[in-house]
């Protein structure tokens, strides 16, 4: 059986260990003349990944009958260091949570090697539709 697409969204995913990549920002700035400087910018992201536990990493996030699967997009490919793309296994999802967040909505998902966050407009809606495709993994089984 293959596994098709059940739903897509654009989102922000909480990655813990992404690093951002200033070779492209460095050589846009020298074209300008104008000074980049690498070390603030990293002081101000590793600030702001001690206190949000990572950094948001914005792609799509696809629902397929079987997994949930995040993928970069191109902008956050660029400056990104790393492939941040991820595929979780729907049985591998043990529960499932909403929090609020500013915009939008952020879905928890707790699986036994961790937590993995992502936001997007109509979590809630998401979250239906994903508990919905797990209940009907769990029937075929």
């Amino acid at each position: 059986m293959s596994d098709k697409p059940v739903a897509k969204k654009l989102c922000n995913f909480l990655i813990e260990n992404a690093a951002a990549d200033f070779k492209l920002a460095d050589g846009l700035t020298y074209l300008e003349d104008i000074h980049f400087h690498d070390w603030a910018a990293e002081t101000a992201l590793n600030k702001y990944r001690k206190a949000h536990h990572g950094l948001w990493v914005g792609g799509v996030v696809l629902l397929t009958r079987h997994h949930i699967k995040f993928s970069p997009n191109l902008i956050n490919i660029l400056f990104h260091k790393g492939d941040y793309s991820l595929s979780i296994p729907l049985s591998h999802i043990m529960d499932m949570s909403l929090e609020p967040g500013f915009l939008t909505d952020i879905i928890v998902l707790t699986t036994p090697y961790g937590f993995y966050r992502f936001r997007c407009f109509g979590a809630r809606d998401f979250m239906a539709v994903i508990h919905a495709q797990r209940q009907g993994e769990h029937l075929t089984r």
